[in-house]
């Protein structure tokens, strides 16, 4: 798959916000997707803890990367 257009849609679908360089967003969580199929999510810290990246290869699961996406977000927390 050219981007993880699987992804981007899951989360569009549950309330993401796409900025005008293809990023998505909400809540303090980021994520984006490279041509090649890669991915990668960063999201706000915790407490004492700076912002943080998570990089996925292509390979992994579109529900795994939208699990990590809506936990960086804050959703169910």
């Amino acid at each position: 798959m050219a981007e993880r257009l699987d992804v981007r849609r899951m989360l569009l679908r549950r309330g993401w916000v796409e900025d005008g360089h293809g990023v998505l967003r909400k809540d303090g969580a980021v994520f984006g997707s490279t041509g090649a199929g890669d991915a990668f999510l960063s999201g706000p810290g915790r407490g004492r803890r700076g912002e943080w990246t998570a990089d996925f290869p292509s390979g992994v699961c579109a529900r795994v990367i939208v699990a990590a996406a809506e936990a960086a977000a804050g959703v169910g927390l």
